[in-house]
């Protein structure tokens, strides 16, 4: 299974990502140095106050709150 992983250059420090199969290293595509697997920070974003998920709640809320109409 394919994912995307983020790679530094130990030459340029140029940081990059591949869709790849999992591999500790791979050549860098501007100068074609040794670039090493870096772990990233994931990009989530957390409610301060319950720990919810913002999008994922309201995308629930609307799906299972009950239609009115637009007469009331």
């Amino acid at each position: 299974m394919k994912m995307f992983f983020e790679f530094r250059c130990t030459d340029c420090n140029n940081v990059h990502s591949e869709l790849t199969v999992y591999k500790q290293e791979t050549e860098c595509p501007l100068c074609g140095g040794r670039a090493n697997k870096i772990f990233s920070k994931p990009t989530i974003s957390l409610e301060g106050i319950t720990g919810d998920f913002p999008g994922a709640a309201l995308a629930w809320e609307k799906r299972h709150k009950p239609q009115q109409s637009k007469g009331e």
